[in-house]
């Protein structure tokens, strides 16, 4: 094991008084990337999260308190992006697109909403949220409303101990397979993200997180480890324990951590590369795919863009995955299935399984 390092809290650039004015950001230079080689493209509504949980450094760098752009600098945003020539897919990237509810529903969402339908629907969203999103009805029928289909959620842990130990107050006290369901059913995919080496962390966690991905329905499901990030709670803490390694290195699923967990070392690898090896392995990422297909029933519809490069990832799917791949039991198996029962999920589900291709071929390279 490393020595152990005792590292300088990092100072703030800005108080909570003065923290960048964001309403005072310029419209992005659309003009200086070429769009065709991007998948998806970013706009951000707000900087800040109301949640403080002790792993994450959002609170550090942006505040507690959300501080939001105006209606009309998002409209205008979303205008420069589409005399661009661009559709299809917008990820907002704020640190959580819920932290102020009142202006999104008032404001924000509605004019959205209002803006794509003028223009026949050219963007659909995703964003990150906390969970508490499924606990507003209004909120979620909304969004769906202004064109999102899927949304990140920091789920971590399903142990309830563990979320304590972190400070993660919106997940406690929660049925959170029963949340998931809810926000899916509204007509957003969940995407989610876990996180394994906590204190609290008991031996069967691996076991128990691997059920609930399952049951979850979560077909991209993120699974890293616990880290401390410099200027958070948990790097204090674990700074005053004598337990902090080394600096973070900025990616929580390289296996590597940067301090001595309360687990074996050797336990929580093995437990972390298990989690792994079964979640992303054709047949349990198929069992995902098909549960999460056959309860989700979209809300909005996708433009279908006339670009060359959908039929050849479709034709490269077809022999890649259908062909010689490993898993083309399953990959025909969705095929089939969305074409003649979902048809409108169709090009979802082969988006899921080259998705899980690429999940197995990265975690097998770093493991």
């Amino acid at each position: 094991m490393p020595e152990v390092l005792c590292l300088p809290v990092p100072r703030k650039l800005y108080s909570s008084e003065n923290w960048a004015d964001i309403s005072t950001t310029p419209l992005p230079r659309w003009d200086l990337i070429s769009a065709e080689n991007y998948t998806s493209m970013n706009l951000q509504y707000s900087r800040g999260c109301p949640y403080e949980c002790d792993f994450c450094d959002i609170t550090v760098l942006y505040g507690r308190k959300p501080r939001t752009k105006t209606k009309e600098q998002v409209l205008a945003e979303m205008e420069a992006l589409y005399l661009t020539g661009w559709r299809g897919p917008v990820f907002f990237v704020d640190d959580n697109f819920i932290g102020n509810k009142t202006k999104l529903k008032k404001e924000i969402l509605p004019a959205i909403a209002d803006w794509n339908y003028s223009r026949g629907l050219p963007f659909y969203f995703n964003t990150e949220a906390s969970i508490n999103l499924a606990d507003d009805d209004e909120l979620l029928e909304m969004m769906v409303t202004a064109g999102f289909d899927a949304v990140f959620i920091g789920i971590e842990s399903p142990n309830e101990a563990s979320l304590i130990e972190c400070n993660k107050s919106q997940n406690r006290n929660r049925d959170l397979i029963k949340s998931v369901h809810k926000i899916q059913q509204a007509g957003l995919e969940v995407q989610g993200g876990f996180i394994v080496g906590f204190d609290k962390d008991h031996p069967g966690i691996f076991e128990e997180l691997t059920e609930f991905i399952q049951q979850s329905g979560i077909v991209t499901a993120m699974v890293g480890l616990l880290n401390a990030p410099n200027g958070t709670k948990l790097q204090k803490r674990l700074m005053q324990e004598g337990r902090l390694l080394k600096n973070f290195t900025g990616n929580n699923t390289d296996f590597s951590i940067n301090f001595i967990p309360r687990m074996k070392y050797s336990t929580l690898m093995a437990g972390y590369k298990s989690v792994l090896d079964t979640i992303y392995s054709p047949k349990y990422f198929h069992e995902r795919v098909m549960r999460f297909l056959k309860n989700f029933e979209p809300r909005t519809h996708k433009v279908l863009t006339l670009n060359p490069g959908y039929a050849l990832a479709l034709f490269r799917s077809v022999f890649k995955l259908g062909v010689i791949g490993t898993e083309r039991f399953y990959y025909w198996k969705v095929f089939l299935w969305t074409l003649f029962r979902k048809p409108r999920l169709f090009s979802l589900g082969i988006l899921f399984m080259i998705y899980g291709f690429h999940f197995r071929k990265v975690s097998n390279s770093i493991s």
